[in-house]
């Protein structure tokens, strides 16, 4: 792919290159090129960074790929994302231990063995985490699927909670059938696929022959608070669950009765369904999902709703684990 000119900002244009034939996938060298753009003052704090439909058109790539650059700029704290005022430079790029300054880095690395050595590790034990860790970072990242943007956004951080040595990329289903239908080389760039596990047939018959693994990844409600909560309702209680969407209000439904719960009156809604407000007030208690009180913030403050936390399945996460540890 030829190296692409990319306005930033007004009268600011710089120069973006990503390699197909790269060993690196186009997420991280999208990433390490912005970073060095703030890093060196290129990108000086509160330059505004092209919206992420903008760049993904320019540079020919997923809308996905460069959301997840984008979220992961932001959760490293280079970048700042406001409603209406879109994704800027943090101003903290400004603190001389975040600039790129060799003699800093030194001094971090002797600040840092000090710290080591103080809590009883020998310089070899240090070295050689350090060396696995290293080779954690630089492994493929993981192709993470699910139906909305919402659901990425929040079901990719659990993920990344629970594998924190796991680069995840996140697209919608959408996205990813449109890509493959086009071609599937783009595949090979990651460690796994990661889906919901109604899609995964569907998925297991587009990929080629040689293709990474696909993991089945389902999210259930949380069995230390969320089911217990349920669970000691009286019978036929009127239990609202609200979620972004009908098949993930459905879905709610479901992982309460495989958790043993069907002695309640159970109701689903959407979050942005105009009935949403009379369904909560037929109820006696409601629980709505983080993509849904994501689509309506509003309705996590009304007295009778109580967020339904989530995690994800052990067996799920067992196997992805497996996968990137090899």
């Amino acid at each position: 792919m030829e190296s692409k000119i990319v306005e930033f900002q007004e009268e600011v244009m710089l120069r973006i290159t990503l390699q197909k034939d790269s060993h690196n996938s186009y997420h991280e060298q999208l990433y390490q090129q912005i970073v060095s753009l703030i890093r060196s003052g290129e990108l000086p704090p509160h330059a505004q960074l092209p919206p992420v439909r903008n760049l993904a058109s320019q540079l020919h790539v997923n809308y996905n790929t460069v959301r997840s650059v984008y979220l992961r700029l932001q959760q490293e704290g280079l970048v700042d994302s406001r409603q209406g005022r879109g994704t800027v430079v943090s101003n903290s790029v400004n603190d001389p231990l975040l600039t790129r300054n060799p003699a800093q880095l030194t001094l971090l690395a002797k600040e840092t063995i000090h710290k080591v050595k103080a809590m009883g590790y020998s310089l070899e034990e240090f070295t050689r985490v350090l060396s696995s860790v290293v080779q954690q970072l630089n492994q493929l990242p993981v192709l993470f699927l699910r139906f909305t943007e919402l659901e990425l956004a929040e079901y990719c951080r659990l993920v990344q909670y629970h594998l924190p040595s796991v680069m995840v990329e996140g697209w919608t289903l959408d996205g990813f059938w449109e890509r493959v239908g086009i071609e599937t080389d783009f595949l090979m760039q990651y460690k796994a696929i990661v889906a919901h596990p109604s899609v995964i047939p569907r998925i297991k018959q587009v990929l080629p022959r040689v293709a990474p693994p696909v993991v089945g990844l389902d999210f259930i409600p949380d069995p230390t608070v969320v089911i217990p909560a349920v669970d000691a309702y009286p019978r036929q209680t009127k239990v609202g669950l609200i979620c972004a969407t009908t098949r993930g209000a459905e879905g709610m439904i479901q992982d309460l009765h495989n958790a043993g719960i069907s002695h309640l009156n159970l109701l689903t809604i959407e979050a942005n369904h105009p009935e949403v407000f009379d369904l909560i007030a037929r109820c006696d208690v409601v629980y709505i999902s983080k993509p849904g009180y994501m689509t309506r913030p509003q309705l996590l403050t009304l007295p009778k709703v109580k967020e339904y936390r989530e995690i994800p399945d052990h067996h799920g996460i067992n196997e992805l684990r497996k996968i990137v540890a090899q």
